[in-house]
């Protein structure tokens, strides 16, 4: 497992790299220009922000009677949830202690205050996604009005305050990872511990998710850059991701 002190060794030799384009997806806050290429964080970013509107949507809109669609926004809302949670997860795990080593290296107060921040808001966005667990499943138990109700005002909630969170993140802490850490260690920060070792399956399910409603050509260039295997994984799951979105959120397409 990559450390923070391993990492930080590696740092006293990369190479200053040139500013990469930077990505600017619909719904986020900012893109501070750097060495690293952060298009993978926003394109979750993204699908976080996207996910959550639309189960609010849901939530809303389906009647609590209609059990086979709350079956399939429940099954939905396991894989958004299980995204998020390993998001959250690395980041508290590898990117903030590794941010922290160095702006404390470099005296940076002001960075160490907003990497506190970054901490505090996961564990806040903790217990808030737990409540719409527990009243999803609730709907699936007992069909209720009411507990509809809770939910959707669960979701919005939690909705307001991811997207602070995230929005919070992009204008300040990728401004530090811009400033202290290079171009080709985030590469193999991405390659070794953010996007993990998903299996087939589940790549079949990450891949459209991650894609779906950002703008064509941003999905072009990403799919040109990624190479034929990406492509071709792209190209089988679509159909199938689709057909779980039309499930799922078919009271409000």
């Amino acid at each position: 497992m990559t450390t923070s002190r391993d990492l930080h060794r590696d740092h006293q030799n990369v190479p200053a790299a040139p500013t990469t384009a930077a990505l600017l997806l619909p719904g986020q806050a900012a893109a501070p220009p750097g060495p690293c290429d952060m298009s993978g964080m926003y394109l979750m970013h993204h699908a976080f922000r996207r996910d959550l509107r639309d189960f609010t949507a849901a939530a809303g809109h389906t009647p609590p009677e209609d059990g086979t669609t709350w079956r399939a926004i429940n099954e939905r809302w396991g894989h958004f949830s299980h995204h998020l949670h390993g998001h959250h997860s690395v980041e508290d795990r590898v990117l903030w202690p590794l941010l922290l080593d160095r702006v404390d290296a470099a005296g940076d107060t002001a960075g160490r205050e907003v990497l506190a921040a970054m901490e505090a808001e996961h564990e806040q966005i903790d217990p808030l996604l737990q409540e719409c667990s527990d009243l999803l499943e609730s709907m699936l138990a007992a069909p209720d009005a009411a507990v509809r109700t809770r939910l959707v005002t669960a979701l919005t909630g939690a909705a307001e305050v991811l997207d602070a969170h995230l929005s919070h993140e992009e204008r300040q802490a990728v401004v530090l990872v811009q400033r202290h850490v290079g171009g080709a260690e985030w590469e193999e920060l991405e390659r070794k511990e953010f996007r993990g070792k998903p299996s087939l399956g589940e790549l079949r399910f990450q891949l459209p998710w991650m894609v779906h409603e950002v703008p064509d050509e941003v999905v072009t260039a990403m799919v040109r850059a990624a190479g034929p295997v990406f492509a071709f994984v792209l190209r089988i799951s679509r159909r199938r991701f689709l057909q779980q979105q039309a499930a799922a959120f078919r009271h409000v397409q």
